[in-house]
C-alpha cells in the first residue's frame, strides 16, 4: 500500500497531474484563450400544424412520458423578408420529446424534413433540447442540419438554436395544434488561442 502511494505520488509529479481535491491556481480560461459569448441571429420562421390534442398523446415510461407528436404541414419564411422559402413535409419526423418525472421538463427530440421551395431539395433537421410542457408548451434546442442544396451548405456547418411555441387547443384550429419556431445561427466566430 506504501509502495502504491509513493508510486502515485511520483507519476503525477512526472505527468503534471494535479489532485482532484487540489485547488486550481490559474484563472478559469487564460488571456490567451478568447471565447465570446454566442450571437446568433434569425434566418427562418415556421409555422407548423401539429396532430390535435398533443397534451394527450403520452406513454408512461421508466424516465417520464414519453410524447408523439406528427407534424401534419408547415411552411418556413426568411426571417428578414417574410419570403416563403420552405415547406415542412407532413408524415415525416416529428416529436418523440420525454416529460421528465424528476423534475417536469420538456426534453426535445424532433426530427423535421423540409422542401426548399427554391432549388426543390430537401433539408433534415434534427433538434434536441429543453422546455416547459403545458397549456402552452415552449423550448428552446439545438439544430443540426443536413441538407443537399447547395445555397444552403452554410447552415449545414454552423451551430443553429431553435425557439419553438405550441399554441393551446383553443387557439388552434379544428383537427391540429398550430406551433411557431424560428431557427437561428451563430453569427459570430469560434474561440481563439494566441500562445
Amino acid at each position: 500500500m506504501f509502495h502504491s502511494r509513493i508510486f502515485l505520488a511520483a507519476l503525477t509529479t512526472m505527468f503534471g497531474i494535479a489532485s482532484a481535491s487540489a485547488p486550481l491556481r490559474s484563472p478559469a480560461i487564460p488571456p490567451t484563450v478568447k471565447i465570446e459569448t454566442p450571437i446568433f441571429t434569425d434566418v427562418y420562421d415556421a409555422t407548423m400544424l401539429l396532430t390535435p390534442h398533443v397534451a394527450q398523446d403520452f406513454v408512461p415510461g421508466p424516465f417520464g412520458d414519453r410524447i408523439f407528436i406528427g407534424l401534419l404541414q408547415g411552411n418556413l419564411t426568411d426571417s428578414k423578408t417574410g419570403a416563403l422559402v420552405g415547406h415542412v413535409l407532413p408524415g415525416l419526423g416529428g416529436e418523440l420529446g420525454l416529460i421528465s418525472n424528476v423534475n417536469g421538463k420538456l426534453y426535445t427530440s424532433v426530427d423535421v424534413v423540409i422542401q426548399w421551395v427554391d432549388d426543390h431539395k430537401y433539408a433534415f433537421l434534427n433538434v434536441q433540447g429543453i422546455g416547459s410542457f403545458g397549456n402552452i408548451t415552449t423550448a428552446t434546442s439545438y439544430a443540426r442540419m443536413e441538407t443537399n442544396s447547395a445555397a444552403r451548405q452554410d447552415l449545414a456547418t454552423r451551430v443553429l438554436l431553435i425557439s419553438i411555441v405550441v399554441l393551446p387547443p383553443a387557439a388552434s384550429p379544428p383537427n391540429s395544434t398550430l406551433a411557431y419556431f424560428k431557427l437561428s445561427v451563430k453569427s459570430n466566430p469560434d474561440g481563439t488561442f494566441s500562445g
